[in-house]
């Protein structure tokens, strides 16, 4: 489904770029669960963010090829990717706290995504938005439509998260450090929800982390990256067995 193959990126600085991924190539099937593995800075969320186009302004693509069920998206126009992103492939960012809107209800940010890739509105993207609070786990899901993520708990906002990923029912879950900011409890929770969801829906999942704990928890392979590299790939089994 996804297929990732010598992706080169950098960030620029001085003058010069500086060389943040160099050369990593995995793939992704329908339904499967790879997690990339690796310490803070080695470039895992750089990665994501270069699959969904979503580099900060300093970021450069340097090379290689990112396509889904065959497309290649790095050379798609902007135009374009932005009816990939929410609807075909989406993201659950790694701080819920700084990712959602503060001035908007959680109703309003879940229907932009209906909106925008299902064409819902009215009663019909309010009975969706309400199946979708429901799906995550949120009690009184009414009430919720219409608060604002400062009125949310950790573990609350990261359910919202996931709903607005979840929204436009994308093939692709890339899921970028989503327990870091919770407490154990709540990270279970969060685990079994995405297992759930995956299983249901038939998604394939890029688990972005660095909890040997999350990764034996959730994945089926494992791709550990380190400066930049992807330096090991292997099945769960294999990983942990040596």
């Amino acid at each position: 489904m996804l297929k990732v193959d010598q992706l080169r990126l950098g960030f620029t600085a001085g003058g010069r770029t500086l060389v943040a991924v160099d050369g990593i190539s995995f793939a992704i099937a329908p339904g499967e669960t790879f997690a990339l593995l690796g310490e803070s800075g080695c470039g895992k969320s750089a990665t994501a963010q270069a699959i969904m186009r979503l580099l900060p302004a300093a970021g450069r693509l340097l090379g290689g090829s990112v396509t889904l069920h065959g497309e290649e998206l790095l050379s798609l126009p902007e135009a374009d990717m932005r009816t990939v992103r929410g609807a075909r492939m989406a993201m659950i960012f790694q701080e819920p706290a700084t990712s959602l809107n503060p001035v908007m209800t959680v109703g309003d940010q879940i229907g932009e995504v209906l909106e925008r890739h299902l064409k819902l509105r009215g009663p019909a993207a309010t009975e969706r938005m309400l199946e979708l609070l429901r799906q995550v786990g949120i009690a009184d899901p009414e009430r919720r439509l219409g608060e604002y993520p400062f009125l949310l708990s950790g573990g609350m906002k990261q359910r919202v998260m996931i709903a607005i990923a979840l929204a436009g029912e994308p093939d692709l879950l890339i899921a970028d450090e989503p327990t870091t900011a919770l407490d154990v409890t709540v990270q279970a929770q969060i685990l079994d929800l995405l297992a759930r969801l995956q299983a249901e829906r038939g998604m394939g999942m890029l688990l972005i982390t660095h909890d040997l704990g999350v990764v034996a928890r959730m994945a089926q392979r494992i791709g550990v990256m380190y400066a930049g590299e992807l330096v090991e790939v292997a099945s769960r089994e294999a990983f942990f067995g040596s």
